[in-house]
């Protein structure tokens, strides 16, 4: 009997060590699967920090180059004076303040244009553009104003938490230079994003957990997921001291212990011009349990409970086999998608910062087409724009020109597209017809995704993907937020590559005007020097032209040489040019055309300009032509100018409506002419 007690209490001793050996490792298995969900949510935080950080320098520097806010000190006048007569610059400075508070509809503060002595010049507020009288008249006192005008241009300075004084909320503010208007900057455009959205970002990434943002130098609470920031209260938890001792330790990313609950924190990516120096604290919501949890077996106890504790055992350990599978399987799934949350981040930032330094909207448009078509396997993207006048849409990157989608491009209407038209994605695959169906892509696309691309509200064009199969979540996730970011890159692009046009040309033919001539005719004398080509050149002028304006007046005179231009542009090959070159005179430069070629384009253009006919002009409307050639007559592009003037001045002196030239044999000639 003894014996059976001692062999029954030995049993029970052995049997209760085994079910320890079996918690323990129940609850080390157990601890390791929180602390790899609570790294994963740490990490989540910390990308949402960092994407909003360099999405928040992307905005910055896009809206700054709006080409409003150097208009506003380009234009004439004091800058109150400017400001008080809310002209066409201050509202399109209004407009580009006005499209960065849409890309944040829950999270702006304020949008500010403030002006180097300290001013703002326009502010928008929960939507509204701000009344003058409620304009500041001295921003210099702020943490980020003095920053940022030490900064250059293509810098961006982001402070750290502050209470703005205009809106009264806590908020991280985002500021940088105006571009092209020296150093330090005339201007800066600054915008806030309050701290309220961060938490409301922190609380659905913590959900029942605690996910605290934590000011890395300090260890205070900057932002806790469970505490709204509420208007007029104190930033984060002040009381709350539990994660200094994080702060003094310095680390990068680990795992811990913190007041009895297990956490995780991954500190931010430091980036320039950035005082955010943070880290991201997932925070278990329950508390760390005991060795034997709430069991509480005493020692007198184990000989009476052998029998269940052998039950137990037996149980828990099948129990424990397949919780262990159980746990390592969402391990390795969350392991993995926070990977690939984390690969998705890294890419899309890649993207984001190469479109902002492209330098023309066709590397612009190449660059979205080779990252859409590498993100979406087996992919053919097409990218469309609306064209200037805004009546038709045209392909912006290669189409094969045999195509049924090629034909409809080259008539498209914008509504022909139903992104265009709807203004939001368009989706098509051959199991699901839409009920209504794109006349673009018609019968022949039979799998495809049609996203807008959107700024300020307009749609501008759009990204045409087809596909073999239907995208996943993730893949159009990737293509509404890809267009999100070139959008605005896009439209400032076109932006500046329509005002370069404009400087160019003269508005009232059509033609390039002098300054763009000079351009022209410098690229294309080196390209004969290159090449020992032959460049030839008419510079024309229609007679008795002011005789014309005394007439029949100058609105007559300007329909004449409206007409001319045109009649010029249609007279010539692809690759020559034409130019008005001042008052009614132009200049036409042929490539590969040596004088004598030269003097046959002259004499068609002298008939062409013979056959103008304008309503209400009754007098015959002709021109004189000079001819010369590099290199018959000049070897430089100023001497071949002057040539041609010469023959001109001969074409007229001769009688005029005639094509005249002077040759290189006559230095006399030339010497005058260069006089």
């Amino acid at each position: 009997m003894r014996t059976a007690t001692i062999l029954a209490f030995v049993a029970a001793v052995a049997l209760l060590a085994g079910s320890i050996g079996i918690g323990l490792r129940d609850r080390s298995a157990k601890r390791a699967a929180v602390d790899q969900a609570l790294t994963n949510k740490a990490g989540d935080g910390v990308a949402q920090l960092d994407e909003y950080f360099a999405r928040a320098r992307s905005i910055n520097l896009i809206t700054a180059h709006n080409p409003s806010f150097r208009e506003f000190y380009a234009r004439p006048g004091s800058r109150i004076a400017k400001v008080r007569a809310r002209g066409p610059a201050i509202r399109g400075a209004e407009n580009g303040l006005a499209y960065v508070e849409k890309l944040y509809p829950a999270s702006i503060g304020e949008v500010c244009f403030i002006d180097r002595n300290g001013p703002e010049n326009a502010r928008f507020v929960n939507r509204g553009r701000a009344k003058i009288a409620d304009l500041s008249p001295d921003e210099s006192a702020n943490p980020f104003f003095a920053p940022t005008f030490a900064l250059h241009e293509g810098q961006v300075f982001q402070a750290k938490p502050y209470v703005s004084p205009d809106t009264h909320e806590w908020v991280i503010s985002n500021s940088t230079p105006l571009p092209g208007t020296g150093y330090p900057a005339a201007a800066m455009v600054h915008f806030e994003v309050t701290v309220a959205s961060f938490q409301r970002t922190a609380a659905a990434i913590a959900k029942d957990d605690e996910l605290a943002i934590v000011d890395a130098k300090t260890g205070k609470v900057v932002i806790d997921s469970r505490t709204p920031q509420r208007l007029g209260a104190p930033l984060g938890r002040p009381d709350d001291h539990r994660f200094e001792g994080l702060a003094a330790q310095g680390g990068l990313v680990d795992t811990t212990t913190i007041g009895g609950h297990a956490a995780a924190f991954r500190r931010l990516r430091r980036t320039p011009h950035n005082e955010n120096d943070l880290y991201a604290v997932a925070v278990d919501a329950r508390p760390v349990g005991s060795l034997l949890g709430s069991a509480g077996w005493a020692p007198l106890g184990m000989a009476g409970a052998a029998f269940a504790l052998l039950l137990m055992a037996a149980i828990s350990f099948r129990s424990g086999r397949r919780t262990e599978h159980e746990i390592a399987r969402a391990r390795e799934s969350d392991l993995e998608r926070g990977a690939a949350e984390r690969a998705y981040h890294e890419t899309q930032r890649e993207f984001t910062e190469i479109m902002q330094i492209t330098r023309d909207e066709d590397e612009a448009y190449g660059l979205l087409k080779r990252y859409l078509e590498r993100s979406l396997v087996d992919s053919d993207v097409l990218v469309i724009n609306r064209n200037n006048s805004h009546d038709r849409l045209e392909p912006m990157t290669t189409l094969d020109g045999g195509s049924e989608l090629a034909e409809r491009l080259k008539s498209a209407e914008p509504d022909a597209c139903l992104a265009v038209r709807l203004g939001k994605m368009h989706e098509r695959d051959g199991e699901h017809e839409p009920l209504l169906t794109c006349d673009l892509c018609g019968p022949t696309v039979t799998s495809s995704t049609c996203v807008p691309s959107l700024v300020g509200g307009e749609v501008i064009g759009s990204v045409l993907v087809q596909h073999p199969a239907p995208l996943d979540g993730v893949s159009k996730r990737r293509l509404e937020e890809s267009m999100t970011q070139a959008s605005p890159v896009l439209a400032n692009l076109r932006n500046m590559a329509l005002s370069q046009m404009r400087a160019m040309t003269d508005g009232l033919t059509g033609l390039p005007n002098r300054r763009s001539i000079e351009d022209t005719l410098k690229r294309m004398a080196a390209h004969a020097d290159r090449t020992s080509t032959p460049l030839g050149a008419v510079l024309f002028d229609l007679d008795h032209f002011k005789q014309i304006n005394d007439l029949f007046g100058h609105e007559k005179g300007d329909e004449v040489l409206a007409a001319v231009g045109a009649i010029v542009t249609s007279a010539l090959r692809g690759s020559d040019f034409a130019g008005r070159y001042g008052g009614e005179e132009f200049i036409v430069l042929l490539p590969d055309t040596d004088r004598e070629g030269a003097v046959l384009v002259a004499e068609k253009l002298r008939l062409a300009v013979e056959a103008v006919e304008v309503a209400g002009v009754s007098r015959p409307i002709t021109a004189s032509l000079g001819v010369a050639a590099i290199p018959a007559d000049a070897s430089e592009p100023a001497f071949l100018v002057r040539a041609a003037d010469r023959a001109l001045y001969l074409a007229k002196s001769s009688g005029r409506n005639r094509v005249v030239t002077v040759s290189a044999e006559e230095p006399e000639l030339l010497a005058s002419s260069a006089v």
